[in-house]
């Protein structure tokens, strides 16, 4: 499975898709968008690791990923209990630049696009009945994602709508001011073992180190991390290693074998092999990829 899911937004730059739903379950695997991403949840059951914080589904709910913002979509869906959601997936410059007649939302956008989020989730949002009726109104004129002229016409004004709606009502409590909100949140273990993950990532991953740092065993620890994030911690530091060394694949000229280094794993043949499986392509092919595309 790709960490990163590529789709050419240069041809369909807003792509949204509305009121679709899920019977049965869906993969579980952390992954990102080179867009920006949000979700609309109307129903469902599961959580969602985003920015090292776990975050409940609940109904009536919106997230939000910025571009390459690893996050994991954890869901138990039936036929009972099936998950219901709308997904607008955004090319950030392309929205950015037809904002520019209108500076205030404009300059709201630019913060969602390269702001740091203090709560990417935002619930209950059928408080304010414009959001449901605004997606409903949209879903009945953008039937599927299209590149063609009027539906992604249609598509910015809808998008320039919803922005607006979450400027005027939320945007105190996304990018802070909000304390009753942070101060509710229990901070997870798993929170600080993630945070061990990014500041050692250059060093060998060493779980009795961590365990022993987080005062508890090894076996508890691991227990803990699966169950909070659907994941190993091994697996989870091999998708930040990627991360990372994809960064530095584009803002460095260093060899394969430094970053390699960079990263935590002296073995360069392994590296590319990790690479290629969650990137479909060698770290080589990714930089002349990336020389050919600046």
């Amino acid at each position: 499975m790709k960490l990163i899911h590529e789709m050419d937004l240069t041809k369909i730059p807003f792509h949204l898709k509305f009121h679709y739903a899920a019977y049965s379950e869906l993969p579980n695997f952390y992954h990102s968008h080179q867009g920006l991403e949000m979700i609309y949840i109307y129903a469902g059951q599961g959580d969602i690791l985003v920015n090292r914080k776990v975050y409940e589904v609940r109904p009536n709910s919106l997230y939000i990923f910025q571009p390459y913002q690893l996050h994991r979509i954890r869901l138990h869906v039936t036929t009972e209990t099936p998950y219901i959601r709308s997904k607008f997936l955004i090319e950030p410059s392309i929205f950015y630049d037809r904002l520019q007649h209108m500076p205030l939302l404009q300059k709201f956008f630019l913060q969602i696009w390269k702001h740091e989020i203090a709560q990417p989730v935002i619930y209950d949002m059928q408080s304010n009945p414009f959001v449901l009726e605004l997606m409903k109104e949209y879903q009945s004129r953008i039937k599927t994602p299209s590149p063609a002229p009027e539906i992604q016409e249609e598509g910015f004004l809808f998008l320039t709508q919803l922005f607006q709606l979450l400027k005027n009502n939320w945007q105190t409590h996304l990018f802070g001011d909000a304390p009753g909100v942070l101060q509710k949140r229990e901070y997870h273990q798993a929170e600080h073992v993630i945070h061990w993950l990014e500041e050692y990532m250059h060093e060998p991953l060493e779980l009795d180190r961590i365990a022993d740092e987080l005062h508890v065993t090894k076996h508890h620890l691991s227990r803990l991390f699966k169950k909070a994030t659907g994941s190993t911690i091994s697996e989870y530091m091999t998708v930040l290693r990627i991360q990372k060394a994809r960064r530095l694949l584009e803002t460095t000229e260093h060899s394969i074998e430094q970053i390699s280094q960079d990263i935590g794993l002296g073995n360069v043949s392994y590296f590319c092999e990790i690479f290629k499986k969650a990137m479909g392509i060698t770290p080589l092919q990714y930089r002349l990829f990336l020389l050919k595309h600046p």
